[in-house]
């Protein structure tokens, strides 16, 4: 991937400024940038630094920091700019004879040069990006790049090209501890693919640390940042669309943009393009290291390539890499590898271009909705009003998310201020795939996430879409949290169940104080809240009741809440919906308390919880008919200090997943290990449960079971003598003792246990396993010569609800359905809930970390939802427009519908929505993968009165055609676009049942072929929705229902197959299927070849009547062979329809 410069040149010419500019012209926003930093400037708080290192233009700006002179300051920024140059120069220049890489050139067959620590930064660098590309990205190819300087591209010896390929490979050279050597003389480097990036990195992190606030350096188009822009945004990049043919001149003018992209603190861009063709016409200056030839221009070919990293050095390189892969496929293909490789700096975002289509591939993450999709969404719906309850950090999430969503919020809080349990958190907020986890090489994603939290909650309900939907969103809450909440969540810990680092903290301050996560969330959050003038908060007020009616098809729908004030006085509030936000049932344990319901084995057992966790929302819930779940689920904390002064208070104090983190271990009241402190919470809480003695009162009663917690002083450190200040010395928690003799003293155990545990101990973290309990993580090592101990005694309380209110993946309240053919819960109209006071996604443990993500993700979720409750049209699809919908969940079906199936939930734009399609009609998905537009077409199988949702089944192998593959692509929370489309159109007939074509309709025949089945299983399902419905309408078998005939080529191809079977036990005799098989296994009693007229004549509905429809399903062929065979019987045109035909 060498780049040729043009002939006559001595330097290395970049050009990838071409492609990349700091901001849009003629923008409002730019406009008003201009004013502010030549205010700026004008004040010496800013300077702009211009000029040219090895012929390239550079610009950087920089923000001068608090106390820095401002003359003096230019004059350091340009001192540090220059030496990074020129050291860049004198270490990675092979035109520079005196350099070092010039140095490494002219080394001998063997002979070994020890590089300086920069140029080993970028060897490394080069030999990782070599192999994780495959030699895409190859700095050895410099003595094929001087030949084709020397001769041009057009008159080329092929067997020289040959020849200098055996040495223009990195294998040929050969990098250890000893230094670098070649294995052949001729082997030369040229490490300009990488010395510009590093250059770049090198100022940019020299200027931060001489005290400049923010930078922006630009240097040939290559550009980091650091900081943020002085009008306190992210600073912006936009990247030009190449010109129409490669090679034209540039002129600047009508310029277009293909991105504008967002670089935050410490991020990188680099962009490659094809502008070049110094070595023939459509050849690009960019050597293919894999085959020593130009990379070929077409239309098809990627004409620029950019990338966003933490490194310029990186993305340099990969952009370049990208261009060498050759088509945009094959350039995303190579990109994607970099988001998880173990690389500290990964791909965190890029985009590529070709003239020809697909013209643009971006990259996506996982998750996230496109804003353009977003923004149609939210446009159509009505302002509506959206009432609270609960002012913890899953109420301010959803109270935000609402305003946003353009609603008016009321914040009923029972407490004095906003807080709740979450102000009181002290894990962390789990995450995965977040920018903080991969600048710290931490290679995560949802499959091990989801698998730590299932792990958890074995023994409880953990809905498969709610633990999905959690993972998912969770990098985005992260970043939510950080970008727009402004915490900063850039510490990262792993506790005890999870397989990776992903429990994030704030930071703690330059004295080593800890700094607590949930108070400082909250106290953010507050300030939030406080901050939108569409929140109004009423503290201080409690809850009465949901107000609510009686829907017409019998279901409930909230329509407000009544609540008392401060005074006394009850009010009751109107609402369009109404989210419930209030927390667990950990503190009541007074009697008919919900505590004593359905856990009374814990009543009097102490907890963490605040004494507003009355379980307030779940009671309004059921008092309305809401479903519960899990409410015998109750996580006990293992470590809960035991005052001694006070050892029979309720309330206790948490203590942090850190201690046990940092290294502390747990001892019985005999000095014995007898647990991995890492395990999960119910773990280590039911081995002391076994294993620990009660704790004996100063009356003499005996108390729970408890432990002792033991740190050194280098598990001390670790968590921060300045919180164990305060525990230690303000509240009186941890007492200090001397060495073994000390601890033994105090435990009141033998001294020789102790020695004993502790040799065992340090001998387990020497061979990084404890055979005893199964440790494997050691934080800290903890041994016998160890001096400084602190001890607290613990014992495990109540500390969470797992169980609560049962909810969707939507945050819906859900409640028992009444009527409907398939299905066995609904929601509770204009209801909504999140956070503690809900279940089924914690199951029997909940996972440490998890309950402030729950509360954000679904906080935000339940707001957007509760928002967009009025839309202003009552059905979605029913227009032909394109419309954007999100992915709510993906359930496999396999055991359902039949092998290879899955079921593909879409939420519509509101709660109360219908997709406006009759029975019969079909839709089609379009979306983009690998820069390509799919479309594919289904047929729903919910039901046309079902709200909020629409389903689609579908097949999940190679035989659903391409759509698969961008099904497959989406994520809970992702979108795509939908249309409805035509079909045969079964409607309501007045006098009850079914119609088509004006005439009522008692009689289906459903003939399918091929991958055709799923419009049937629509018909089928919406036929016994409607008689469950009208109950009087049912038929007796001989006078009416559906008949099938499926066909397919082998048993491989019966999928959705088994929802026949069920819908035949429900409703005997008035469903048949039969299924015939061109190719059947063995033992095969059913049919056998092709669906002919008397296949026809004995399955379906025969003779045809007025009170009959055929419908055909399958590929064209097969629906034009059938309508012919029905014809021959006597079928008139208007009794069958075919979904390819145009004469319906």
């Amino acid at each position: 991937m060498r780049c040729i410069q043009p002939p006559g040149s001595d330097k290395v010419q970049y050009t990838s400024h071409r492609f990349t500019t700091s901001r849009k012209p003629h923008d409002d926003q730019n406009l008003a940038d201009d004013v502010l930093l030549e205010a700026w400037k004008g004040q010496g708080k800013l300077h702009v630094l211009e000029g040219l290192w090895c012929t390239v233009p550079y610009k950087v700006t920089v923000v001068v920091g608090a106390g820095m002179d401002a003359e003096a300051s230019r004059s350091k920024a340009q001192e540090i700019l220059d030496g990074v140059a020129k050291e860049a120069e004198s270490i990675f220049s092979h035109f520079v004879d005196s350099s070092e890489v010039s140095a490494i050139n002219r080394l001998g067959a063997g002979e070994v040069h020890k590089p300086s620590a920069k140029m080993r930064k970028v060897l490394d660098m080069a030999g990782t990006v070599n192999r994780l590309t495959r030699g895409a990205f190859d700095p050895a190819i410099l003595p094929i790049a001087r030949y084709y300087k020397a001769n041009g591209g057009l008159s080329v010896d092929e067997s020289e090209i040959k020849r200098r390929a055996a040495f223009s490979k990195w294998a040929c050279f050969q990098i250890s501890d000893d230094g670098v050597s070649k294995k052949q003389a001729e082997a030369q480097m040229d490490l300009c693919g990488l010395a510009k990036g590093w250059a770049i990195d090198e100022m940019a992190d020299r200027l931060k640390q001489a005290g400049f606030t923010a930078c922006y350096v630009d240097w040939g188009g290559d550009i980091k940042v650091t900081g943020t822009h002085p009008a306190g945004r992210n600073w912006t990049v936009g990247v030009v669309e190449p010109p129409s043919e490669p090679g034209a001149d540039d002129t600047g003018e009508d310029r277009r943009y293909l991105i504008h992209a967002e670089l935050r603190d410490g991020q990188s861009i680099a962009t490659s393009g094809d502008y070049l063709q110094v070595l023939g016409p459509n050849l690009s200056h960019i050597l293919d290291p894999r085959t020593g030839a130009p990379v070929k221009i077409t239309g098809d070919t990627c004409a620029s390539v950019s990338v966003v990293t933490n490194s310029c050095m990186i993305a340099d390189a990969l952009a370049t890499a990208a261009m060498v892969a050759g088509t945009v496929k094959a350039g995303r293909q190579l990109l994607d590898m970099f988001q998880g490789s173990g690389l500290k700096d990964p791909v965190m975002d890029y985009l590529l271009y070709s003239r020809a289509g697909p013209r643009v591939c971006r990259f996506v993450a996982p998750g996230l909705e496109k804003p353009e999709h977003r923004e149609d969404r939210l446009a159509r719906h009505e302002e509506a009003h959206v009432i609270i309850v609960g002012g913890g950090l899953a109420g301010i999430s959803a109270a935000i998310e609402a305003v946003k969503a353009r609603a008016k919020v009321t914040l009923i809080e029972k407490e004095a201020d906003m807080g709740g349990n979450s102000a009181k958190a002290t894990s962390g907020i789990n995450a995965c795939g977040t920018r903080v986890q991969r600048s710290s090489g931490v290679d995560d994603d949802g499959r091990y996430f989801e698998r730590d939290t299932f792990v958890s909650a074995k023994g409880g309900t953990s809905e498969l879409a709610c633990v999905s939907m959690l993972s998912t969103k969770s990098a985005d809450a992260i970043h939510w949290l950080m970008d727009e909440m402004g915490v900063p969540l850039t510490s990262l810990s792993q506790l005890g169940g999870h397989a990776k680092k992903r429990t994030h903290r704030v930071p703690p301050r330059e004295d080593g104080t800890p700094v607590p996560v949930g108070y400082t969330i909250m106290s953010h959050a507050r300030g939030a809240a406080k901050a939108y003038e569409g929140i109004e908060v009423k503290t201080s007020c409690t809850m009465k009741k949901l107000l609510q009616k009686e829907t017409k098809d019998g279901g409930i729908e909230v329509i407000g809440v009544e609540y008392e004030d401060s005074s006394g006085t009850t009010h009751q509030l109107m609402a369009d919906s109404v989210i419930l936000t209030t927390g667990g049932f950990g503190f009541d344990h007074s009697s008919g308390s919900l505590m004593q319901q359905h856990r009374p084995d814990l009543v009097g057992v102490p907890t963490t919880n605040g004494k507003f966790a009355n379980g307030d929302g779940i009671k309004l819930g059921t008092e309305i008919g809401a479903s519960l779940v899990d409410m015998d689920k109750v996580q006990l904390h293992p470590t809960a200090f035991i005052d001694p002064k006070d050892p029979g208070n309720h309330t206790k104090y948490l203590g942090p997943e850190a201690l046990r983190g940092s290294g502390g271990i747990l001892l019985d009241q005999k000095g014995r290990r007898f647990v991995n402190e890492l395990d999960l919470r119910s773990v280590v809480s039911n081995k002391i449960l076994e294993n620990c003695d009660n704790y004996i009162m100063p009356d003499g009663a005996e108390y729970r079971p408890w432990a002792w917690c033991l740190l050194n002083e280098e598990a001390q450190e670790k968590f921060g003598k300045p919180m164990l200040s305060f525990y230690k010395d303000q509240v009186g928690l941890f007492e200090a003792v001397e060495g073994i003799k000390g601890v033994a003293e105090k435990i009141g155990c033998d001294e020789a246990t102790i020695i004993e545990t502790l040799k065992e101990y340090a001998a387990a973290v020497e061979t990084k396993i404890c055979s005893k309990t199964g440790k494997v993580v050691f934080p800290s090592k903890i041994s016998e010569n160890d001096t400084d101990f602190i001890l607290a005694r613990i014992t495990p309380c109540i500390h969470y609800c797992m169980g609560g209110l049962k909810i969707s993946s939507s945050a819906e309240v859900l409640c028992p359905a009444k009527t409907g053919a398939v299905g066995k819960t609904t929601h509770i109209k204009r209801l909504f809930a999140a956070g503690e006071c809900t279940g089924g996604v914690h199951g029997n443990n909940r996972l440490g970390g998890n309950s402030l993500l729950e509360c954000v993700v679904y906080g935000r979720i339940a707001g957007e939802r509760a928002a967009t409750i009025s839309q202003k049209t009552e059905g979605l699809l029913n227009t032909g427009e394109w419309m954007p919908v999100r992915l709510r969940e993906v359930r496999a079906t396999d055991e359902v519908y039949g092998q290879n199936t899955a079921v593909y939930r879409f939420e519509l734009h509101g709660q109360l929505q219908i997709t406006g399609l009759d029975v019969g009609r079909f839709i089609s998905i379009r979306g983009e993968l690998d820069g390509d537009t799919l479309t594919g077409y289904y047929s729903p199988i919910s039901r046309p009165d079902d709200e909020g949702i629409i389903d689609i089944l579908c097949r999940t192998d190679e035989k659903g055609g391409p759509i698969v593959n961008l099904l497959a692509s989406l994520t809970p929370g992702s979108s795509c676009m939908m249309q409805g489309c035509g079909g045969v159109e079964l409607t309501s007939y007045p006098s009850g049942g079914w119609g088509y074509q004006g005439r009522p309709v008692k009689k289906l025949s459903l003939l399918c072929g091929g991958t055709g089945l799923a419009p049937a299983v629509q018909v089928a399902r919406a036929y016994f929705n409607m008689l469950s419905k009208q109950p009087e309408m049912s038929p007796q078998p001989h006078e009416g229902g559906v008949r099938i005939v499926y066909a397919a080529e082998s048993a491989g191809d019966l999928a959705f197959v088994q929802a026949f079977e069920k819908l035949n036990k429900r409703y005997p005799g008035l469903i048949t299927y039969y299924l015939v098989l061109n190719k059947p296994p063995k033992g095969w009693t059913q049919g056998i070849g092709f669906v002919d007229p008397d296949t026809i004549r004995q399955r379906l509905w025969f003779p045809p009547a007025d009170d009959h429809v055929a419908v055909m399903c399958g590929p064209p062929i097969f629906e034009k062979i059938m309508c012919g065979n029905l014809a021959k019987l006597g079928y008139p045109r208007n009794q069958y329809y075919a979904f390819s035909a145009t004469d319906n």
